[in-house]
């Protein structure tokens, strides 16, 4: 008679020796295709256990450096790693120490002297990420910054996709709003084509980076009426006013009804398309109020799948780190 095996032995069993080819994860250029098949197979298992406390991370510890407001992320990367059993520290944005002036390398390198393994970093300054993970030993997760990406976003909602269609191979996604000051359009720019996805960008003018279409694989449309037609994923992108969009519009009304997600625009995509949003959601200005409940609205699926992706890419980076210092300690 076989043993059962315990839930954490069938997760260790799903990954099968496998390991991610980072050691930060600082943007969507850093993956590879393998390493999304190794992160969406455990998410998955994650997922069916979302009451589930594991001990993979017992005496580790994640800190959240949090210098931007947040709720969701922030809350899931908390929840992933207390889930995980790690110890979990947030360090607010108005952190007295930023106050009275201290870098944020001086404050990574303190947190990283208490023998931290992650810092998950969110900031308004873009490269951030990049330029703390070679001063600290412990792995750096990008939650955001500026203008350029937010890859743990761009992963779950790749992995939302997924769930839906199977596969991006050939699907299109269309991707609504502000992308001048959207790190996660930057992110959704870098990881759809990885898939096979096609992308079509929809907004106004002013609100399309110079040279989009030359630096990612994309179809930019003035129009949305045309831009909706026949597309697998509608992803809309709020307005980012706290990054000084308005003085792109002339007003958030007049943007509203040329790019807004009505039940009308809607129903001339697919009839299997999903609606998508990383929120905090604009209702009525990026999508009509009636679409939030909508059947095809996969706006709280994404929410839940970010709990489980988290706790994959803490567990994956935070194992990856520990494997690398017993190696330095053998040699």
């Amino acid at each position: 008679m076989k043993e059962k095996i315990t839930i954490e032995e069938k997760i260790k069993k799903i990954r099968q020796g496998r390991d991610l080819s980072f050691l930060d994860l600082c943007s969507i250029d850093d993956l590879q295709k393998s390493d999304l098949e190794l992160i969406f197979s455990l998410t998955r298992e994650f997922k069916k256990q979302a009451k589930t406390k594991f001990s993979f991370l017992k005496n580790h510890t994640i800190f959240n450096a949090f210098f931007e407001n947040s709720t969701r992320t922030r809350s899931s990367f908390e929840l992933a790693g207390k889930k995980l059993s790690a110890d979990v520290i947030n360090i607010a944005g108005s952190s007295a120490s930023i106050k009275k002036g201290e870098t944020l390398l001086d404050t990574a390198e303190t947190l990283d002297a208490y023998q931290s393994d992650v810092i998950v970093v969110r900031t308004a300054y873009s490269g951030v990420p990049y330029f703390l993970s070679k001063h600290v030993k412990a792995a750096i997760i990008n939650a955001g910054d500026g203008l350029h990406e937010h890859p743990s976003q761009g992963i779950l909602d790749a992995f939302t996709m997924t769930e839906h269609h199977k596969s991006l191979k050939n699907k299109i996604i269309l991707i609504v709003g502000d992308i001048l000051h959207s790190r996660v359009a930057g992110s959704l720019l870098r990881i759809i084509p990885l898939l096979g996805g096609k992308i079509r960008i929809a907004s106004s003018e002013t609100f399309i980076p110079r040279h989009l279409k030359k630096t990612f694989k994309c179809d930019i449309f003035y129009d949305l009426e045309k831009a909706i037609e026949n597309v697998d994923v509608i992803y809309n992108i709020r307005v980012q006013r706290e990054r000084g969009s308005n003085g792109f519009i002339p007003t958030i009304r007049e943007f509203s009804k040329s790019f807004s997600i009505s039940p009308a625009r809607f129903a001339k995509a697919n009839k299997n398309a999903m609606l998508m949003d990383a929120g905090p959601i604009m209702r009525d200005v990026g999508i009509h109020s009636a679409l939030v409940p909508h059947q095809r609205s996969f706006i709280l699926r994404q929410v839940q799948n970010g709990l489980a992706i988290r706790q994959t890419l803490l567990w994956l980076l935070i194992d990856r780190h520990d494997k690398r210092k017993k190696s330095f300690e053998i040699i």
